[in-house]
């Protein structure tokens, strides 16, 4: 019964951490047993002896997207492979909760390296893959790129230990994206791409950049990403602290506290913008998609990562004029350190119960070190785990050479997001909750920061103590 609970007690925690996390990398689970030193959990680990015999057909389950493995890559795996078959499990957080709760997970495990590896690995779900990349003729250790280390975890640090996956993909997530019609639009000169802009520098060029007709806002000077508004999130939050070299998770990681300068700064410069309308937001209600909007000349900059360049390509309303576009390096926080950070980095894990490990590892291989990887390098939706890879990437048009190089100089700047492994992805959803009702008067920026604080810190006790800590 005490294991049922506990079991139950983790599903709900890790259903509510999804539903509350981020669209750009956040994850979705909470944290369970990590030592001091390592991420050594007792649990039913399978060895070889477990996988499938000589000739046997097995069969790897995987929640990667049908969209990121098609079935001719399926069919031309399992043509190499003819004792091993491939099959898609496509998976809400609900249902991926239950299945870690009754141990019949897929084999190999989509997650948000950023925000999921940590907790994966802690709760002794992630296979511990070091061993079987430093052996593997296909993944070479020394051709990993450094960002590739977002899914290593020592117990307390990411970036450090343990390697339990590689990313399928990943970017620069913090970028700054430009339109030029936009820009010449508003009569302002593009910034210069070889230096980064200062986030509140960001700030005052999207109102320069935002245009009205009386009080009819007829261009916005900035969108926050993508799908969404331009409001502030939990992400952009973590790569400023970062930028600004801010401690906001204790050394052990049972803590957080989010009362120092650089969220206070975040804070009061977000909001500033979103009362200035420099895009759409709560305040003005536009429904109109930060993507939708820069895509159609409406928006002047947007906030997202290289993969970006793969809309902007393949998009019909600006392929054709691909000049237009171009990519600016991440910002930094005043007198901050250079930080281009990836904010999800997608890719997986193989499940430490799978019952066939070494079936699981060979696909596992193949569609992150082979021919699948030099497929995605190529479509330029994404960056490559690989340094040698890199030169894959798209370098034929003028807007391909500039993205490119921005992107060069950006690869020296790595770093990790501060991310608290047992609250992972679920602090989005807590700084909404206290941050929305500032655009609105309702609430002050102590007030905001104060429950913030408290809301992470019960997140990360209950996370905890679910897994008798």
């Amino acid at each position: 019964m005490r294991r049922m609970a506990l079991l139950l007690t983790l599903t709900m925690l890790i259903v509510l951490l999804a539903a509350c996390g981020g669209k750009s990398g956040s994850g979705n689970n909470g944290g369970a047993s990590a030592t001091n030193s390592s991420v050594k959990t007792a649990g039913n680990t399978a060895t070889a002896a477990d996988s499938g015999k000589t000739g046997e057909v097995v069969t790897i389950r995987t929640s990667i997207s049908d969209g990121e493995l098609s079935k001719d890559q399926i069919a031309e795996f399992e043509a190499k492979y003819p004792n091993i078959k491939i099959e898609i499990e496509q998976l809400d957080g609900t249902k991926l909760a239950a299945e870690l709760a009754t141990n019949s997970a897929p084999d190999v495990i989509r997650i948000s390296g950023a925000f999921e590896t940590s907790s994966y690995a802690i709760r002794g779900i992630a296979m511990d893959l070091t061993d079987r990349i430093e052996g593997s003729s296909v993944i070479k250790m020394e051709d990993l790129v450094p960002m590739a280390s977002v899914f290593r975890f020592d117990g307390k640090k990411i970036g450090a230990g343990a390697i339990y996956g590689l990313p399928k993909d990943w970017s620069n997530d913090f970028a700054i994206w430009y339109n030029k019609k936009a820009f010449d639009a508003a009569g302002v000169p593009l910034p210069d791409s070889k230096q980064p802009l200062t986030w509140p520098e960001v700030m005052e060029l999207a109102k320069k950049l935002t245009k009205k007709d009386g009080n009819k806002i007829k261009q916005y000077g900035l969108a926050a990403s993508e799908w969404g508004k331009t409001e502030p999130n939990f992400n952009l939050l973590l790569q400023y602290v970062l930028s600004a070299g801010g401690k906001i998770n204790a050394a052990d990681n049972a803590t957080m506290d989010f009362n120092v300068q650089p969220v206070k700064d975040f804070i009061n410069m977000w909001v500033e913008a979103v009362k200035s309308n420099v895009g759409p937001n709560s305040l003005n209600n536009d429904q109109v998609s930060g993507g939708d909007l820069f895509l159609s000349d409406k928006a002047a900059m947007l906030i997202d990562g290289y993969w970006y360049s793969g809309v902007i390509r393949s998009n019909e309303n600006t392929k054709t004029h691909l000049a237009d576009f171009g990519m600016l390096p991440t910002p930094i926080a005043p007198n901050g350190t250079r930080m281009a950070p990836t904010g999800g980095a997608t890719g997986a894990i193989i499940n430490k119960n799978t019952k066939h490990p070494d079936e699981a590892w060979k696909f596992y291989e193949w569609f992150f070190g082979g021919k699948p990887a030099d497929d995605r390098a190529k479509t330029g939706w994404g960056l490559p785990a690989f340094q040698s890879k890199m030169a894959l990437l798209p370098q034929e048009t003028d807007f391909d050479k500039q993205v490119y190089g921005v992107l060069q100089d950006e690869l020296k700047y790595a770093g990790f997001l501060p991310v608290n492994p047992y609250l992972s992805g679920g602090g989005w959803g807590i700084f909404d909750k206290y941050v929305q009702p500032l655009y609105f008067g309702k609430s002050s920026v102590d007030q905001a920061i104060a429950g913030i604080t408290k809301d992470a810190n019960v997140a990360i006790t209950e996370a905890k103590n679910a897994a008798g800590q």
